[in-house]
């Protein structure tokens, strides 16, 4: 079934049935929770997240984390192999 066609229940739904590599290296697709005030260094949040979008291209379920992505508008993290900026620019330009 085409992901646009599907509730975020069946996407999410459709995602859990996956062995999803954000889900055994979390740490690659969110920037850290520190204690840092300057937060992470911007050499360690590109090759962070340039592991990240990596590791999405052979996702199985990369299409329907993109859509489920699209519709909520994450605040942070790596989707489908795009930031959280990069889809809540492209979802308001879809609209």
């Amino acid at each position: 079934m085409d992901p646009k066609n599907q509730t975020r229940a069946q996407l999410r739904a459709g995602l859990a049935e996956h062995m999803l590599p954000c889900a055994k290296q979390p740490e690659l697709f969110f920037e850290p929770d520190t204690a840092d005030r300057f937060g992470e260094k911007p050499a360690a949040k590109e090759l962070r997240e340039r592991s990240a979008r990596v590791l999405c291209l052979s996702c199985p379920a990369r299409a329907l984390c993109l859509e489920l992505a699209v519709r909520e508008r994450p605040a942070a993290g790596i989707w489908a192999g795009f930031t959280a900026d990069e889809i809540n620019k492209y979802s308001r330009e879809a609209a």
